[in-house]
């Protein structure tokens, strides 16, 4: 039923730089739009502008700022704690609303801008009274980074280590008669390097895109080939690739703003495909931020469903400062899980660097995470009345 060699095809084609609003980026939606108009489904595209810089310019002043104070935080820690203590509450207060992605952020985005790109979109209306929406996506874009996505992600770790061992230094200051000062000093120290380092970020058009995200576009294209003659007539079956999720998901907010009334009289469900093709286990990112859920059921029904066709899955948590399309179906009450694969190693470090190749896809992760959602949509789409989020 699942061709994992279509999906591959599609991923070594869809594989070249394709940063939003670049030719690269035309070129890959008139693919996209291509492979699912093939499906004969009805297929739409959706284009919108926007001016990221406005946001890119208010998380360096943020990086730079929180650096600042935490490093201050460590050099009062042993001698005047409440000071430190108030300075690292604000520090972290203001790295956590922006990097945790919180919802009214979103306003930054609104704007129009100088970036012109377009969300694809094919769908399959229900012909009886809609019961449900059932939602799958994956972006076509793609982006390099002077900081690969592992990269980053270990010096976020790394700030938020130092953020807490100057807590650490803190509290030792308040019980200790005589506190040492290299807790706060080094905890400081490190933090403010680790955010300084992450102020220096820049997107560019160096990556093919293969795990990011071309072998999840060719699954996305997949399903909409398998499951539109299967789905119950009183299912809405969308088939969405976002633009512009490189630059903080900004397509999958232009959607939601166009589409999100037609989602709110029953229940609607999203599957997200992103990285779907690194060597190694299914991989559900369950929780982002600093550690809010997606939906604890669609999680259940993921595990459920894993064990039944013999995946191995593990969940994962999508550390702060990183964001998936996910994340604004999740700020509008929508369940939402997103299926990836894969551990560490050159597939996973090559993502947003001219490194990420179509060749570093794996045959087994793809099939497996084409089955998973598969097996997911089946499952969600044939209940006569779907659970609640």
């Amino acid at each position: 039923m699942i061709d994992v060699d279509r999906i591959l095809g599609r991923a070594h084609e869809l594989a070249f730089p394709r940063y939003p609003g670049t030719p690269g980026d035309e070129r890959a939606m008139a693919l996209v739009e291509g492979w699912l108009g093939e499906t004969g489904l009805e297929v739409r595209r959706q284009p919108f502008t926007y001016d990221v810089r406005p946001a890119f310019r208010a998380l360096r002043l943020l990086l730079v700022g929180a650096a600042l104070l935490l490093l201050a935080a460590g050099l009062l820690a042993s001698t005047a704690p409440a000071v430190a203590a108030a300075v690292l509450v604000v520090a972290l207060g203001a790295g956590g609303t922006f990097l945790g992605w919180a919802p009214w952020l979103e306003r930054i985005y609104a704007r129009q801008g100088p970036t012109a790109t377009a969300n694809i979109c094919a769908r399959r209306p229900a012909t009886a009274k809609p019961r449900l929406s059932l939602i799958l996506m994956a972006h076509h874009d793609s982006k390099s980074h002077n900081l690969t996505m592992p990269v980053r992600g270990a010096w976020t770790v790394l700030a938020l280590i130092g953020a807490l061992i100057v807590g650490v230094g803190v509290v030792w200051s308040w019980v200790a008669a005589r506190p040492p000062v290299w807790p706060g000093l080094a905890g400081g120290v490190v933090a403010a390097v680790a955010l300084l380092v992450l102020a220096t970020l820049r997107s560019g058009n160096l990556s093919p895109g293969g795990v990011d995200n071309a072998g999840s576009v060719g699954v996305l294209v997949e399903l909409a080939r398998i499951l539109p003659a299967r789905a119950p007539a009183d299912v809405d079956l969308w088939f969405l690739s976002p633009g512009a999720e490189e630059d903080h998901m900004v397509g999958a907010m232009r959607w939601l703003d166009a589409h999100a009334g037609a989602l709110t009289d029953r229940p609607a469900w999203v599957l997200n495909l992103d990285g779907a093709g690194i060597p190694g286990r299914v991989v559900l990112l369950e929780r982002f931020g600093f550690g809010r859920r997606f939906s604890p059921r669609l999680s259940r029904l993921a595990r459920r469903v894993a064990r039944r066709e013999e995946i191995a899955v593990r969940g994962v948590l999508l550390p702060p400062a990183m964001g998936i399309d996910a994340i604004p179906f999740a700020h509008r009450g929508l369940p939402a899980l997103t299926l990836a694969s894969g551990s560490l190693g050159r597939a996973s470090m090559s993502v947003h660097s001219a490194a990420d190749v179509a060749d570093n896809l794996d045959r087994t992760a793809v099939g497996e995470v084409a089955r998973l959602a598969v097996g997911m949509a089946f499952e969600l789409m044939v209940k006569e009345e779907a659970p609640r989020p």
